[in-house]
C-alpha cells in the first residue's frame, strides 16, 4: 500500500523541523555555551603563544642590546663634541674663558682687538641636549676677528656662532700729518655649546 502524498510530504516536513530544532539546540545549548568559549579560549592561547616567542626572542638578545647600549654610553662619555660642565652656570664661565684663550693666542694688540662685554644668554627654542649660550660684543679688526672664529668653530668641544653683526665704527677725528688707521669693527654675536646632558624633548 503506498503512502499518500501528503502522509509523505508531512514526514518530510517533520524531519525538517527536527532538523530545524536539533540545529537550535545545538547553537542555543551547546554551541553558546560550550564550543564558543571553547574557541575563543584556543584563540587566545594561541596570541599567548605568539607573545610568549616573541618575548623569548627579545629576552635572547638582551646581551647583545646591553652590550650596544655599553657602547653608546662609552661613546657619550669620550665624545668631545660635548661641554665638559655638568651645569650650565659653570658652562657659561668655561665658554667666556675659551674665548679669551683664543683671542690672546691670535690677537698681538689688544687694542686692536678686545671684549667690550658678554653676558649669558637664557631662552631660545627647545632642542635635545641643553644649549649654553653666551652674547659678545668685540671691538676687533676683521683679519684677526676671522682667526678667531675659524679657532672657536674648529675647536673641542664644539662652539657655535650665529646671530653674528658687524658694524664700522665711527672715527671721532683726524689729525693732519697723523697715519691714517680705520677704527676697529664692532661685532656682535652669540657663541653656544652644549652640554652633554639631554634638554627638554623637541615636540
Amino acid at each position: 500500500m503506498r503512502l499518500a502524498p501528503d502522509a509523505r510530504n508531512g514526514r518530510f516536513l517533520a524531519i525538517v523541523l527536527l532538523l530545524i530544532v536539533m540545529l537550535l539546540v545545538y547553537v542555543i545549548g551547546v554551541h553558546w555555551w560550550f564550543v564558543a568559549p571553547q574557541l575563543a579560549m584556543s584563540d587566545q592561547m594561541s596570541d599567548l603563544r605568539d607573545q610568549q616567542q616573541r618575548f623569548a626572542q627579545m629576552a635572547a638578545q638582551r646581551p647583545l642590546i646591553e652590550k650596544h647600549l655599553a657602547e653608546v654610553r662609552a661613546f657619550e662619555q669620550n665624545n668631545q663634541a660635548f661641554l665638559t660642565d655638568s651645569d650650565a652656570n659653570s658652562a657659561f664661565s668655561d665658554i667666556t674663558q675659551r674665548l679669551k684663550q683664543v683671542i690672546g693666542a691670535r690677537v698681538k694688540d689688544e687694542g686692536r682687538c678686545s671684549i667690550v662685554s658678554n653676558s649669558n644668554f637664557k631662552g631660545g627654542e627647545e632642542e635635545t641636549y641643553q644649549r649654553v649660550t653666551i652674547q659678545v660684543r668685540m671691538r676687533c679688526d676683521l683679519e684677526p676677528f676671522a682667526g678667531i672664529l675659524y679657532d672657536l668653530e674648529n675647536s673641542n668641544p664644539y662652539l657655535f656662532v650665529d646671530q653674528l653683526m658687524i658694524y664700522r665704527q665711527q672715527v671721532g677725528y683726524f689729525v693732519p700729518g697723523a697715519p691714517k688707521s680705520a677704527s676697529p669693527l664692532d661685532i656682535r654675536f652669540n657663541l653656544s655649546g652644549y652640554l652633554r646632558q639631554p634638554g627638554k624633548p623637541v615636540k
